[in-house]
C-alpha cells in the first residue's frame, strides 16, 4: 500500500494515536475514517486504501495499544474510543462531516460515533461487527484471547490461533503483504497496551444492538457467512434495525476487508456512490 505521509501521533483522552493522513486534502472526493479491528493495525485496509487514496482523503486511525499507536491510561468504552476520534478530527481541524468506516472493533467505534456525533457523521460502514455480548460473557476462548494479548501474543501459536478465527484457510494459504503485516503487528506490539485494549473490546463491552436504531445517517452493514465468531444470521437482524441500513453478506470468515478485499472495496465504492 502506498501512502501519501507517514503516520502522525495526535493527543486524544485515549492517549496517544497515531493516524496516517493521505490523499487529496481539498479534492472532490469523500473524507473517510478507517478503524481497524483488534489485534490489527490500518494494513488490514491496505487493499481499499490503494484504491481510494488517489480519490478520497483517508484517515487512518490504530486504536490504542496497537500498531505505532500508545497504550490508553486505562480500560475503555466503545464511546470513548469514538470521543477520540472526534479529538483527531479537532487536531486536525477537520470540521466537514465524515464517512467512518470499520472492521470489527472498528465498527463499534463506527456505530458510537454516529451516536454521539450525527452532525459529524455522513455515512457509516460497519464490517464483521459484533453489535451483541453473550449473557454468559466472558467466555474463557475470550479470557485467553486476553491473557495471551499480553504475554504470548508474539508466539506463533497464539498468532496463528487467531489467524484461523480472524481469516478463511484459504487466505491463510495465500499470505501476502497483508497476512505478514498482520503476523508483524502481533510479534512486535507491546503486551500491556494490546491487552488493555483487547479487554476493553472482547470482555468489557455494552452491546450496540439495542441502540442500533438510533443510528439514521446512513450505514453499510457488512457480514460474512462463515464468520465463526460471530454468525451471520444474528448481524442481519441487528442491521434492520438501522433506519438507513443495507446489509450485505460476502463469502469470507471475520475480516472479509482481508478475505475478500476486492468484493469489500467494491460493496463500500457502491454505497459511497449512494451518498454522492
Amino acid at each position: 500500500m502506498r501512502l501519501a505521509t507517514a503516520a502522525q501521533t495526535v493527543s486524544t483522552r485515549l492517549g496517544q494515536l497515531a493516524v496516517l493522513d493521505s490523499g487529496p486534502v481539498n479534492g472532490p472526493g469523500e473524507l473517510l475514517v478507517l478503524w481497524p479491528s483488534i489485534l490489527a493495525d490500518h494494513r488490514i485496509y491496505g487493499v481499499p486504501a490503494a484504491a481510494w487514496q488517489d480519490r478520497h482523503r483517508l484517515l487512518m486511525i490504530d486504536g490504542p495499544g496497537h500498531g505505532d499507536s500508545g497504550p490508553s491510561p486505562s480500560t475503555f468504552t466503545m464511546a470513548q474510543c469514538a470521543h477520540a476520534v472526534a479529538d483527531v478530527l479537532d487536531a486536525l481541524g477537520i470540521q466537514q462531516a465524515v464517512i467512518v468506516i470499520g472492521t470489527s472493533w472498528g465498527g463499534l467505534v463506527a456505530g458510537e460515533f454516529a451516536l454521539s456525533y450525527p452532525n459529524r457523521t455522513r455515512g457509516l460502514v460497519m464490517m464483521n461487527t459484533p453489535v451483541y455480548t453473550s449473557p454468559t460473557r466472558p467466555h474463557l476462548s475470550d479470557q485467553f484471547v486476553t491473557w495471551g494479548a499480553r504475554w504470548i501474543h508474539g508466539t506463533s501459536m497464539y498468532r496463528q490461533g487467531v489467524a484461523k478465527a480472524f481469516f478463511l484457510p484459504e487466505t491463510i494459504r495465500r499470505g501476502g503483504p497483508i497476512m505478514q503485516a498482520f503476523h508483524e503487528h502481533l510479534r512486535h506490539v507491546k503486551g500491556v497496551g494490546l491487552a488493555r485494549a483487547v479487554r476493553s473490546v472482547l470482555i468489557e463491552r455494552e452491546p450496540l444492538a439495542p441502540r442500533m436504531s438510533a443510528i439514521h445517517a446512513p450505514t453499510l452493514f457488512v457480514a460474512g457467512r462463515y464468520d465463526t465468531l460471530y454468525p451471520m444470521e444474528p448481524m442481519a437482524s441487528a442491521a434492520r434495525t438501522l433506519p438507513k441500513g443495507r446489509f450485505e453478506a460476502l463469502d469470507t470468515a471475520h475480516i472479509s476487508v482481508v478475505d475478500a478485499p476486492d468484493e469489500a472495496t467494491a460493496l463500500i465504492d457502491a454505497f459511497l456512490r449512494t451518498l454522492a
